[in-house]
């Protein structure tokens, strides 16, 4: 795991000092840097050692025949096998690292040696004879790669913090990422916040030349392309689960796992103590008072019946007050989402007790329908899409069916204590239809199933009036906007919609960015191309939406947990929301009121005292005032690099 970033020039010529700082990437790769360029190329690297901690793991690596130089971030856990691949080729190695067996498959098979990969990566390599630069991401987007270029120069780096010191100037606000961001919380890739700065998707690929400069990711892999697979779903299953937390286990330097009360940790945890050659540390948070929520007896009993040791931590709420605009600053991007002071924290624990490697179960909700909303957007188009497609209905009949359920009525026989359970069980799975965009026949359903996305349809108007101007036509559902067709398994294309929105640009970015602050670096077992590839295949023959929440994945794991664990009510970190949101909120308002946003017209500075004076009042508005709040803490950390040491009232 290692911090990497690079530039690329249109002309080539000599070179005089590195224009790249590693300094700003130290905290991804504490152990080692590097730098190396030629006339057309700079690439840089920072090193957190892993696999062989010898000098011989250095980056940038140069291949054995100086034809191709790679500066790499992640891990290609299946690097053994393909090793043994390349010998029979008659490659020799001089490290026992992972980047040489990539570059060698590199230099051997180019762009297809990605579908041997099974890991998580971010690498650049540049082909000194072709003179072009090839940068390639992994399937689910584990590891961040930001890029921006003119004309005339191209530059990516791991985070923001390593990329805009290299821009020649500070980029604006992008207004449809604002727009977007409060609607998700987070901005979906492959935009940023920042105008003319981009992520390169997951599961893509982008290659540069000199000669030709053109910017055009291309995806090298997704769901509609995995094969069908037919047989027992629970043995395959296991099968590739069990292979996966195996190949997570190679490492040079201690291992401990993320462990809440939850199954998908607690599976990773039973299967990987099994056999991790060395004792596996588990490492979870708690909370002040410990509320019902707070898992750490249910964690702490399952590692004592594994014989792993235990390590926990409390969070209090005025620390979380104080850290905040370091927490901001570490996650790199403005995420909303409040768990991520208990995801920072339990990384900080187990860096504390010497650990660089931590397994979590993240991962484990996105691929086995852990998500009821999720299972209702794939029910409702599916519906939507096969009452299109008869001449009685129509978009139209759809329409007005919808009129019809949300009628005060309608919805009164889902929710009122007075309706019989029969009626209401009829009911409330239609209720989330109510909510549906029906404007544009192309337009999935799927996120304003959710209601933090619909509460912020009615602040757009108000909250950002001279952003939502010249935005894209139905901006917030862009990210989305997918055609409907049978033909393509719907039940999965609203799986790649949420692969591609809230795992990647939710999840993955601030369990990346939280860790590598630590210096540690965050393995998903649940997250890998063999175990996905079997779990989507299988769903093509034996669709499971309308099973119980991630029915597959329990069957498959019954045997290892205990029935206690098997039903409990699904958790994981789950922080204190209200309470540390309004703490929050009350300690930084001035610093929202008298800050960026409001004095460049970004938000409107009329509503926001309203929603502040509301918010005193009555308690409303926390959500989206404490986005406002992250928002104008990231621009300030990240982008204008104001110190709030000085400027935030205590």
């Amino acid at each position: 795991m290692c911090g990497i970033l690079g530039c690329l020039k249109k002309t080539g010529g000599k070179n005089s000092n590195s224009q790249l700082n590693t300094a700003l990437l130290r905290h991804r790769g504490p152990d080692d840097q590097g730098v190396w360029q030629d006339s057309f190329v700079e690439l840089g690297h920072t090193r957190l050692s892993i696999l062989d901690l010898s000098p011989l793991g250095h980056q940038p690596m140069m291949s054995h025949s100086e034809r191709f130089c790679i500066t790499f971030n992640g891990e290609i856990y299946n690097y053994l096998e393909i090793r043994q691949e390349l010998e029979l080729k008659e490659y020799r190695f001089k490290s026992s690292s992972d980047t040489e067996i990539l570059l060698a498959a590199f230099e051997e098979w180019g762009h297809q040696c990605l579908a041997k990969l099974r890991g998580m990566f971010a690498f650049a390599i540049w082909d000194r004879q072709a003179q072009s630069l090839f940068l390639a991401r992994d399937r689910f987007g584990e590891k961040p790669l930001f890029y921006w270029h003119d004309d005339q120069t191209f530059y990516f780096a791991s985070e923001l913090k390593g990329l805009l010191p290299l821009l020649p100037e500070q980029p604006e606000l992008n207004p449809a990422a604002i727009d977007l961001y409060f609607h998700y919380q987070y901005v979906p890739e492959p935009i940023t916040p920042l105008k003319n700065v981009y992520k390169l998707p997951a599961a893509h690929t982008l290659t540069v030349t000199p000669k030709d400069w053109i910017i055009a990711p291309t995806c090298y892999w997704s769901l509609e392309d995995i094969p069908p697979v037919e047989g027992n779903p629970s043995q395959l299953i296991r099968e590739q689960l069990e292979t996966s937390i195996n190949l997570t286990l190679r490492s040079d330097v201690p291992i401990g796992l993320a462990l809440s009360g939850g199954i998908d940790s607690s599976a990773i945890a039973a299967l990987a103590a099994r056999n991790y050659r060395d004792t596996l540390q588990a490492f979870s948070i708690g909370y002040e008072g410990r509320p019902e929520y707070d898992e750490r007896s249910q964690a702490q009993s399952l590692a004592q019946s594994l014989d792993l040791p235990f390590h926990e931590i409390e969070l209090s709420t005025q620390g979380l007050v104080d850290f905040f605009p370091e927490l901001v600053a570490a996650v790199d991007e403005p995420i909303a989402d409040i768990a991520v002071y208990g995801h920072y924290s339990v990384m900080k624990l187990a860096h504390s007790q010497g650990i660089k490697v931590m397994l979590s179960g993240l991962g484990g909700d996105e691929l086995f329908w852990g998500y009821p909303w999720v299972t209702h957007a794939a029910k409702i188009n599916q519906l939507i899409y096969f009452l299109s497609q008869q001449p009685a209905w129509g978009m139209q009949g759809l329409r007005q069916l919808q009129k019809l359920v949300q009628h005060p009525l309608y919805q009164r026989l889902g929710y009122s204590s007075k309706v019989p359970s029969s009626v209401q069980s009829y009911v409330q799975p239609s209720l989330s239809f109510s909510r549906a965009n029906l404007s544009d026949s192309s337009q999935t359903v799927f996120y304003e199933l959710t209601p933090e996305f619909t509460e912020a349809l009615n602040y757009r108007e108000r909250l950002y009036p001279s952003t939502t101007q010249n935005l894209p036509e139905n901006n917030p559902y862009c990210p989305f906007q997918t055609k409907l067709d049978q033909r393509l398994d719907i039940p999965n294309q609203i799986c790649q919609a949420l692969y591609q929105t809230w795992l990647v640009s939710n999840c993955l970015s601030l369990g990346d960015r939280v860790s590598m602050a630590c210096s540690v670096e965050t393995r998903l077992p649940l997250l890998d191309k063999g175990l996905a590839e079997v779990v989507i295949g299988l769903r093509k023959t034996q669709p499971d939406h309308h099973l119980p929440p991630k029915a597959w994945f329990k069957t498959t794991i019954a045997d290892i947990l205990p029935d206690e664990v098997m039903n409990r009510p699904k958790r994981g970190f789950q922080p204190p929301t209200q309470v540390w949101m309004t703490a929050i909120i009350n300690h930084y308002l001035e610093a929202l009121q008298n800050g960026y946003l409001v004095s460049s017209s970004v938000l409107d500075g009329g509503m926001i005292k309203v929603m502040v004076n509301e918010f005193r009042e009555t308690g409303k508005h926390i959500f989206m005032l404490y986005k406002a709040v992250v928002l104008e803490i990231w621009y300030r950390q990240i982008v204008a690099s104001v110190s709030l040491k000085s400027n935030l009232v205590s």
